[in-house]
């Protein structure tokens, strides 16, 4: 497969705070399109993995939104079970009509990872993998990247504020 696109990728996080991923698509004629969707060293809100149904909805919507269908892979920056290389995930989704969780948008339900041992061999190329520590958004998109993180830090840090400005049910008025 070829990778055709790599991006930092915002998604809504669970709490205040808005997630940032690197995203990287992977495409060849004939085969459905795989997205790898790693989370960052300084990712300023939600894990990839808490938040996984959103990145993959914000994926669809951002990379797809004709409505093919794509194969997502998880990238942990931190090695699973002691392993020494980067882990990879292929996470597999079930329906569910939008009715029963409307805060969960589309086909992106119940998610079940099943651990890949060889994300090269699958791909059939060469996939990046960087040191714990330097996968950065500066290190994935220079300093355009880190404005965007940042960014997103801020407004994270600037609602968690505002709601801890709330005043507290015992000196609401009756």
């Amino acid at each position: 497969m070829d990778l055709t696109r790599e991006l930092l990728l915002p998604y809504q996080g669970l709490d205040a705070s808005d997630g940032l991923c690197h995203i990287r698509v992977y495409e060849q004629p004939g085969r459905l399109p795989v997205v790898i969707a790693g989370g960052l060293d300084d990712n300023p809100g939600t894990s990839v993995t808490l938040a996984i149904e959103t990145v993959a909805a914000t994926v669809q919507r951002s990379e797809f939104s004709d409505g093919r269908e794509f194969r997502l892979i998880e990238h942990y920056r931190d090695p699973l079970d002691g392993r020494q290389a980067a882990s990879y995930s292929l996470v597999h989704f079930s329906h569910r009509p939008l009715q029963e969780s409307p805060e969960i948008e589309g086909e992106f339900r119940h998610p079940r990872w099943e651990p890949i041992d060889d994300v090269e061999e699958l791909l059939d190329c060469k996939v990046t993998a960087w040191k714990r520590g330097l996968y950065t958004a500066r290190a994935v998109a220079g300093e355009q990247g880190e404005r965007l993180r940042s960014e997103l830090a801020d407004d994270g840090r600037r609602v968690r504020e505002e709601i801890l400005m709330l005043p507290s049910r015992a000196s609401l008025p009756s």
